[in-house]
């Protein structure tokens, strides 16, 4: 949208008020109706904000209707320069509004927050085994769901209050089980580097506890190769 000056907006739309009057509808008492609704009789948009930033203020209610002005002489006079002046200020308002718009629409590009419904969001749901205690009814078994990256709502319940899982739970757990030695190896030698970092000396001088660490690395590197080949891996 284009702002213009109570004088711009007077020459480019041919109104049948001038430029004073149209100043003197803000200066006027609001008791019976608002500056907006006096412009709005003239066919303008006021925006009170602009108003006081002392910003060009008014827009046209239908833009096409703007006029272009267009020089008949050569010569430039006091008012010419005035009209001049604030046409730039007016296109430089109007290339920061462009600029806000712009900006606006990246915004808008940005991935948007999904909606708060089923069919339409990402849901979360976990199940949670502890370990077996015993009891009749089998483990204890915490279901839990969320959303939105939200807490979850959780409830505690006992294994055969879940019934049969479906078949790919059960291939997916049955291969998470077949997948524990492995699993057991990669612990074991995480806990045996994390127990030589523990143990090495900080007082050592640095060429001794470069050595050590070296030593510890083959030595490590030799006892992984072994384990990890009696798991097939």
């Amino acid at each position: 949208m284009k702002w213009l000056t109570p004088k711009n907006v007077v020459v480019a739309a041919s109104l049948s008020v001038t430029s004073e009057e149209l100043i003197e509808y803000t200066i006027q008492s609001e008791d019976e109706e608002t500056i907006e609704e006096r412009f709005q009789k003239v066919g303008l948009l006021f925006d009170r904000t602009r108003w006081q930033a002392q910003k060009p203020y008014l827009a046209l209610l239908s833009p096409a209707k703007v006029k272009k002005p267009v020089a008949t002489e050569s010569s430039t006079s006091a008012n010419d320069l005035d009209f001049i002046d604030d046409e730039k200020w007016a296109e430089e308002d109007e290339e920061n509004t462009l600029s806000e718009t712009e900006e606006s629409s990246n915004l808008q590009s940005e991935p948007q927050e999904e909606p708060y419904i089923f069919d339409k969001c990402t849901v979360e749901l976990h199940l949670t085994f502890k370990p077996n205690d015993g009891h009749s009814e089998g483990r204890i078994v915490i279901i839990s769901a969320s959303s939105h990256g939200d807490f979850p709502v959780s409830q505690t319940i006992r294994e055969s209050s879940l019934g049969e899982l479906p078949p790919p739970l059960k291939e997916l757990l049955k291969e998470l089980v077949a997948d524990f030695p492995n699993r057991q190896v990669r612990r074991q030698i995480a806990n045996a580097h994390n127990q030589k970092k523990r143990t090495t000396s900080p007082n050592k001088p640095r060429g001794e506890a470069n050595s050590t660490t070296a030593s510890a690395t083959s030595t490590e590197s030799k006892t992984t190769g072994t384990q990890l080949t009696l798991f097939g891996i």
